[in-house]
């Protein structure tokens, strides 16, 4: 039997990264009220194509046997990074909100949705993931000739990551 070919989502426009500055009472149903709260800001109109970079690692726990020649192994501690790349403009704070809202050391939320377009507000039902983190130093990044002002950051992920919640 033959699979079916599964309709793709465009990745153009369809991501939407926001700082949230909280609380969520619960990250696995955050509610539109939280995800929108004062001092929410937009942030994917800052960040650039290649500026968005979570990541994950799981350790592996060894599982050795006497009775065994072989090792086996479990699934072990995971850790998640996460840091991103973005516009830098100093001379118009209107045009510089990625950088002036994630200064070194705020808190709160990365939140994300995928695969609907990114000026879409968000709506019950969305599902979103949630990375509590603590801001740390951004490094004003020389890009060189034809080019324009980034800023580099890692976002120390300082909680349970939420993949897939779902907006209450």
């Amino acid at each position: 039997m033959t699979s079916p070919l599964p309709t793709s989502v465009p990745s153009d426009g369809t991501l939407r990264i926001d700082f949230v500055p909280g609380p969520i009472a619960d990250r696995n149903a955050p509610t539109v009220a939280e995800l929108s709260a004062a001092g929410a800001q937009e942030l994917a109109g800052y960040v650039t194509g290649d500026g968005f970079a979570p990541s994950g690692e799981q350790a592996t726990v060894t599982d050795e046997r006497i009775a065994s020649t072989q090792t086996f192994e479990q699934p072990g501690r995971k850790t998640k990074s996460l840091s991103v790349t973005y516009v830098h403009n100093p001379d118009d704070a209107t045009n510089n909100e990625a950088y002036l809202t994630l200064t070194e050391g705020v808190t709160g939320y990365i939140v994300t949705r995928y695969g609907v377009p990114r000026a879409q507000a968000y709506a019950a039902g969305d599902i979103v993931d949630i990375w509590p983190i603590t801001a740390g130093e951004p490094i004003k990044n020389w890009n060189g000739a034809n080019s324009v002002h980034t800023a580099t950051q890692r976002l120390f992920v300082t909680g349970d990551v939420v993949i897939d919640a779902v907006v209450a």
